[in-house]
Formats: structure tokens, C-alpha cells, sequence
């Protein structure tokens, strides 16, 4: 697998409960390998690239409307 080159590292605040909740989901071996989970930078960058396009769908929509 090829690293890709991100911009630069960004420092996330997450709050007592999303900091255990992602431990647990790196732990679940299982569902990492299905979602193609590496780091919690890829959950973390996952979610994002989705609300990203939530929002693109939005403009979008206000530009139809």
C-alpha cells in the first residue's frame, strides 16, 4: 500500500467519550478490516470527507432551490 501525502497534522480535541469510543472501535480488529480502518486518523478523516459532502449537497441544493 502506497502512503499518501496528507496537507499537515491538525490537533483534535475529543471529548472523554469519543476518545473511548474509538479505542474500542481500534481494538475490533474485525471491524477495522471491513471498513478499512488503519489509524484513528482514517476514522477521524472518514467522518469528515462525509460531513464535506453532506455539506457540498447542501450548497447544491440551495443553488437549485
Amino acid at each position: 500500500m502506497r502512503n499518501k501525502n496528507y496537507s499537515r497534522p491538525y490537533q483534535v480535541r475529543l471529548h472523554t467519550v469519543q476518545e473511548d469510543i474509538l479505542n474500542k472501535i481500534m481494538n475490533d480488529n474485525e471491524y477495522c478490516h471491513r471498513k478499512n480502518i488503519i489509524s484513528k486518523s482514517d476514522v477521524i478523516r472518514t467522518a469528515l470527507f462525509s460531513l464535506c459532502k453532506d455539506y457540498e449537497l447542501e450548497k447544491y441544493n440551495q443553488r437549485l432551490a
